[in-house]
């Protein structure tokens, strides 16, 4: 006996023979009636529609013979397969692929066989249709074309069976398509109808303060002593503060829904997170008569690393809603630890109120947006259904889960849970701010918005700029084509010509190489930013406007100094590269404080473990980098610098912080007088920017200070973006 080979398409064989999914199963009478066809034309006692798996020959159909299946080494029909047209054995004793087979030598005693193969569609043989007697026979012409026909219906047949199975399914997916789109509709409506109820809601909102921000304005115009102009200026500052938190919630909404906002994971004090909350919460409950209390849990950790403005803002949510829908007894907020280790706590935030609580029916919608308990809510407590949802987003954003539980009338319950890393917090003792005076300088102000205008050009005048005010980026163009300008302020959108458009056409233009562009922009997106860098701006202040982040700016870009705005300008162009960037800041400490004659720039680890030299320039101007200082290693040192902003050592080798470097660092290189200064990214340690005297001892002074100041303005707004901590 000889097996037959495996097929070169065994595996799409098998793909397609899986897929009409008919092994096993029972018989039907279609398949029978060809099968009984079969053997009436071919005059043969046995016909099968024989189907090859990997291991067997399976019998979807069989006349004359009670036989399910026989193994695939010892079937005919394995060979059968392997054919394009009719395979004949007009006698089996004679063949001596068969001869000695088990089929012939015993049941059912095979002396003829004659199979046609079934071909799918897709070209592949999953089996046939065979007829087999017991005694040598040979068919006819007109009998081998009608079993190839008889083939053919019996794929046709399985076809016809897999077209219906599809059929069957693609029905009963559109039906569940059908459902869930009828309840999607459902869904767009209600949300339709929310939103449609929201927007009422906040067109009232808006208005409110919006009105009473125009009428006590107008008010106060009119009005004649000092203290009624004070009353009526706190009145519009607290309409304003209402009207800046809802356009906050819409903004954060927005951000959240386009997945462009970002979480942070910043150290932090949630004890100064928490104080920084109590008192205007304090003063909303008590200008409504009820208690606020707060209680915090000792074991608490003092630094915890996390996104602290976004704990405060769900925090603040959370309790001014309390304090909101609770007309008398109290709301507390109650912080403890609910599981620690040495590297974590889960925190959870209990906000307690004795208000009007939640009825059953609102509680479903509570989180979704565009969601109030009822609406009777928004006209007799005012909001924009917006905070719990963005609270609940936040906290997801977070990894963290926020619950509650309520009765009507008797209070409610919001739990906020979260887990934080506990980390190290750098209270940093800040230097002195230095106002930077830019008398003599010509600062030019492009901004359409009136109100824009009045808060720059004070902000500016403060500092004895001369302001020059234009309306749109033509008039800005106009300008600095016929006129000396030392700084531009520059909005981005504007009538007329935008500030980018204006900012790409100065820059062309040689005369606007040297001015600084500074852009002006509500934007604080990473990729405009970046994107307002790469046209030519140099720098950016966001609206509204910080007079401390002004105040760096101007240090950087002041006219008065025209080496370090020269360098500053340099060192924002997005095509110059960083090393030379580094040299230069180094190159420019030296110009600055003479008696550093060496001068390094280092960048702390991401743990704070580690200063990592980015680069220095000795007495000798050779340049180096690639030094470490580990805190396990100077303790005293770093302890010191994490929080504080300056060391002045000028006796350095007798320094209590510093000395720990005499027989590693100083004396080796002859170091006698240290002045460090840390730059800080968000009120955190970044790095540390080293002066130090080699060969003689030295007194740094107040001017010393202040030219680092200037340096670490400089390598916050420009150099801490492009080079990542380590």
């Amino acid at each position: 006996m000889i097996k037959a080979s495996i097929p070169e398409d065994e595996m799409s064989r098998l793909k397609d023979l899986y897929e009409y999914d008919v092994l096993d199963t029972a018989a039907e009478k279609i398949f029978d009636d060809l099968t009984q066809l079969a053997s009436d034309i071919c005059e043969t006692p046995i016909s099968l529609i024989s189907l090859i798996d990997p291991k067997r020959q399976w019998f979807k159909s069989k006349h004359g013979i009670d036989v399910e299946e026989t193994d695939r080494d010892i079937a005919f029909c394995s060979h059968a397969i392997l054919q394009e047209n009719i395979f004949e054995i007009q006698n089996t004793l004679l063949d001596k692929r068969f001869h000695d087979n088990p089929l012939v030598t015993s049941f059912p005693n095979i002396r003829f066989y004659a199979g046609t193969p079934l071909i799918t569609p897709r070209g592949h043989t999953i089996g046939t249709l065979c007829v087999i007697s017991n005694k040598p026979k040979k068919l006819t012409q007109r009998q081998q074309n009608a079993l190839t026909i008889l083939g053919k219906e019996v794929i046709a047949q399985l076809e016809l069976r897999l077209y219906n199975k599809k059929l069957t399914l693609a029905l009963k997916d559109q039906q569940a398509h059908n459902k869930k789109l009828a309840a999607l509709k459902e869904k767009a409506d209600t949300a339709n109808h929310s939103k449609s109820q929201f927007l009422a809601n906040m067109t009232h909102e808006l208005r409110t303060p919006l009105h009473g921000i125009l009428n006590l304005a107008e008010l106060g115009l009119a009005e004649e002593t000092n203290s009624e102009k004070d009353d009526t200026l706190k009145s519009i500052l607290s309409s304003a503060n209402i009207l800046s938190n809802i356009i906050n919630d819409i903004l954060d909404f927005s951000k959240i829904e386009a997945d462009k906002l970002d979480i942070e994971n910043i150290d932090f004090n949630l004890h100064a997170v928490i104080n920084d909350l109590i008192k205007p919460l304090k003063q909303q409950a008590y200008s409504k008569g009820i208690k606020f209390n707060v209680t915090i849990e000792q074991k608490i950790a003092a630094n915890l690393k996390g996104d602290p403005i976004r704990v405060g803002q769900i925090l603040n949510n959370l309790c001014s809603n309390a304090i909101k829908f609770t007309d008398h007894g109290h709301v507390s907020l109650k912080v403890s630890v609910q599981a620690s280790s040495s590297n974590t706590q889960e925190v959870l935030f209990e906000v307690v109120d004795s208000g009007v609580g939640i009825s059953e029916s609102a509680q479903a919608n509570l989180f979704k947006e565009f969601h109030q308990a009822d609406a009777s809510t928004s006209r007799k407590f005012g909001g924009t259904g917006l905070g719990l949802s963005i609270c609940s987003r936040l906290s997801d954003l977070m990894n963290g889960r926020i619950s509650f539980t309520s009765k009507e009338d008797e209070g409610s319950v919001f739990s906020y849970q979260q887990t934080f890393a506990i980390a190290s917090l750098f209270n940093v003792t800040k230097q002195p701010l230095e106002i930077t005076d830019l008398q003599g300088c010509t600062v030019l102000v492009a901004e359409d918005n009136k109100i824009n205008q009045m808060v720059v050009i004070k902000m500016l005048r403060a500092h004895n700029a001369n302001v020059v005010l234009t309306e749109n980026g033509k008039e800005c163009i106009d300008y600095v084509n016929s006129n000396v300008v030392d700084l531009i302020f520059m909005d981005i959108q504007m009538p007329v010509i935008d500030g980018i458009t204006a900012t790409k056409e100065i820059r062309a233009q040689q005369v606007g190489n040297a001015i600084p562009i500074i852009a002006m922009t509500a934007n604080t997106m990473k990729q405009d930013i970046k994107h307002y860098l790469d046209i030519g701006m140099d720098g950016y202040l966001t609206k509204p406007f910080d007079k401390v982040k002004l105040n760096s700016l101007l240090n950087v870009y002041n006219p008065n100094n025209c080496s370090l705005k020269n360098l500053a300008i340099k060192i924002s162009d997005p095509d110059v590269c960083s090393d030379w960037k580094l040299k230069q800041i180094c190159s420019e400490l030296k110009a600055l404080i003479p008696n550093a004659n060496r001068v390094s720039l280092w960048l702390f680890n991401k743990k704070h473990s580690e200063l990592n030299c980015l680069i220095c320039l000795d007495e000798h101007n050779k340049l180096t980098s690639g030094a470490v200082l580990k805190g396990l290693d100077h303790p005293a040192y770093f302890n010191y610098i994490l929080t504080h902003q300056v060391l002045n050592a000028s006796d350095a080798r007798n320094n209590e912080v510093t000395q720990q470097f005499n027989n590693c660092y100083f004396e080796p290189l002859g170091i006698y007088s240290l002045l460090d200064y840390i730059y800080l990214i968000d009120n955190k340690p970044l790095g540390v920017i080293c002066c130090e005297s080699v060969g003689t001892k030295v007194s740094w002074t107040d001017t010393d200070k202040q030219s680092l100041i200037k340096i670490a303005d400089m390598t916050n707004l420009f150099l801490s973006q492009q080079i990542k901590p380590y």
